[in-house]
């Protein structure tokens, strides 16, 4: 193998830069519209700033660069600025395109002119571009791109390390493992990584950033700016510094301009409403100070067991304290709760009540049954509880639109029916016999 020379190289991608924002509402302060308005493309210019204040040798970007096949002027030229602005600075950089910005589509208009530092790697095969300083190649970027949205074959199969080259980085917009709750377009293993002889996988597609392998080293970038409540925490990029014996590492650092956030506050231990007021805006406060100066919007999940239950299930209560807390919030830096979820429990001993001589005793009998029969090793038992269970939700389904709404369309597998599902509707049950109670 040649000999290395120690660099330093940036690694980003899924820039979604004309993606539209979801789950803010048009009551949100037209302060905090305008930073989402322009976040994607301001969490671009971090991602420059950052390769040129690190000074990097080159950069790298895995993928779905815009949010659609026929992306907007503005997009295309703030991602055109950019790479101008890389090669000002004498960084080169290296493109492939993904599921959302395939060659079929109109990515790249040819009104605008992309520096000759940048390189666009086809989709016909696995092209290579050399990566070379001080008139010496010091590492060499294998990438393909996609030439239509879904690409179902294995495109790491395709890529070969040439035996000259001093370190080789596999660039690619891909769903490895299969991984759920993505389209599964390029799929591949960890294995058929490291059968390709790349020494560092530059990944794009999964939305979280993280390291999915340690040899080959495999990353998965993330998104550099979250763009809904679902895509929470520091979203970024990475910087990756090559040794001179070759081994890279990488570090993981936060570019996003709005901080996405769920807040689980515990009513436990709280008795009035004052109390919860200040446990949410305390919580509040501690999520903006992490967000280190960024805007924040949080959805608020209250949760346990309590007194308060009984407040927050009356009509227009989460309402309510989502509007006192959003007044109550500073204006810098910018912070706005989103949404309030109520997940909290009636104040109730199940402990004591399970095995009562009562109908409560029964029901949560019959609850942890149906629990048990989801871990049985007994296949007549199981088949039995999961039987039931399917029955019992059938008419979601099958005759009830806003049903199949709230469980997303999608039927439930038997574990989830003994899981999460079981979970609320015994707390929904619970709430209901314990009321009946009380009106006696």
């Amino acid at each position: 193998m040649p000999s290395i020379e120690p660099f330093r190289f940036l690694h980003t991608g899924d820039l979604h830069l004309d993606s539209p924002f979801q789950g803010v509402s048009a009551e949100a302060p037209a302060s905090l519209l305008d930073v989402l308005r322009a976040a994607t493309t301001d969490a671009w210019r971090n991602v420059v700033r950052l390769a040129i204040e690190e000074r990097v040798d080159f950069a790298v970007v895995a993928g779905d660069v815009f949010e659609g096949r026929s992306p907007t002027l503005l997009g295309q030229t703030r991602f055109r600025d950019g790479l101008a602005e890389l090669a000002a600075a004498g960084i080169p950089s290296v493109v492939v395109h993904g599921n959302h910005d395939p060659l079929d589509g109109r990515s790249w208009a040819p009104s605008l002119v992309f520096p000759d530092a940048c390189r666009r790697l086809g989709a016909r095969g696995v092209e290579s571009q050399a990566i070379v300083r001080g008139g010496r190649e010091i590492a060499r970027v294998y990438g393909r791109s996609y030439d239509r949205p879904a690409v179902t074959e294995n495109l790491v199969a395709g890529f070969h390390r040439d035996p000259d080259v001093p370190f080789a980085v596999g660039l690619l917009h891909a769903n490895v493992g299969d991984r759920p709750g993505h389209g599964n377009y390029a799929p591949c293993s960890i294995e058929d990584l490291g059968a390709a002889g790349m020494d560092y996988w530059a990944l794009g597609h999964i939305h979280r950033p993280g390291v999915i392998s340690v040899d080959p080293l495999a990353i998965y970038c993330g998104i550099p700016q979250g763009r809904d409540p679902g895509e929470t925490g520091p979203r970024g990029c990475y910087l990756v510094d090559v040794a001179a014996d070759g081994r890279p590492a990488a570090r993981f650092v936060a570019c996003d301009v709005v901080r996405w956030q769920h807040l689980e506050i515990v009513i436990d231990q709280l008795t009035d409403d004052d109390q919860l007021q200040r446990r949410s805006l305390a919580a509040l406060a501690e999520a903006t100070e992490a967000a280190d100066g960024r805007a924040l919007v949080a959805r608020v999940h209250l949760i346990g067991r309590g007194g308060l239950h009984a407040s927050l299930r009356r009509p227009g209560y989460t309402d309510d304290l989502r509007a006192l807390l959003n007044e109550q919030l500073p204006a810098a830096p910018l912070a706005w709760v989103e949404s309030i979820r109520n997940e909290t429990r009636p104040a109730v001993d199940l402990a004591a009540r399970r095995g009562a001589p009562d109908f409560i005793g029964d029901f949560l009998g019959t609850a942890d049954a149906a629990r048990r029969a989801e871990r049985s090793t007994d296949p007549d038992e199981h088949a039995r509880w999961a039987e039931v269970l399917r029955g019992a939700v059938a008419p979601l389904f099958d005759g009830s639109p806003r049903g199949r709404r709230f469980l997303h369309d999608a039927r439930p597998s038997d574990s989830a029916l003994s899981g999460a599902l079981l979970d609320a509707a015994q707390a929904l049950a619970l709430d209901s016999l314990l009321g009946a109670e009380e009106e006696r």
